[in-house]
């Protein structure tokens, strides 16, 4: 176990990427728990593929009419800001690589 990125709260290793506003949030996904945050500016000079869609929750996975992009980070952060500054909570998930 991973007791870096373990949640505080329940102890799960499990993470989430969400985008809120303008905040890049690794949280727990069973319980929710934010464990950690920074400025979803910081993550952008990114070249790494994802896609974003809006989170249905914790653990959840999101269907695929929720896709709001998919590319690389830098080239879609656009889109995510739009998305997410009226609050609504964007989900990142890595594409696997080739």
């Amino acid at each position: 176990m991973n007791n870096i990125l373990a949640c505080p709260s329940c102890g799960l290793d499990k993470t989430e990427s969400i985008v809120h506003g303008g905040s890049y949030i690794l949280r727990c996904a069973a319980c929710g728990e934010a464990i950690v945050a920074t400025s979803f500016m910081a993550m952008l000079d990114s070249d790494h593929q994802c896609s974003a869609f809006i989170d249905p929750g914790p653990g959840k996975r999101p269907s695929p009419e929720t896709l709001v992009a998919r590319g690389p980070l830098r080239q879609i952060a656009t889109a995510i800001n739009a998305a997410a500054s009226d609050g609504t909570l964007i989900r990142l998930i890595p594409e696997a690589k080739d």
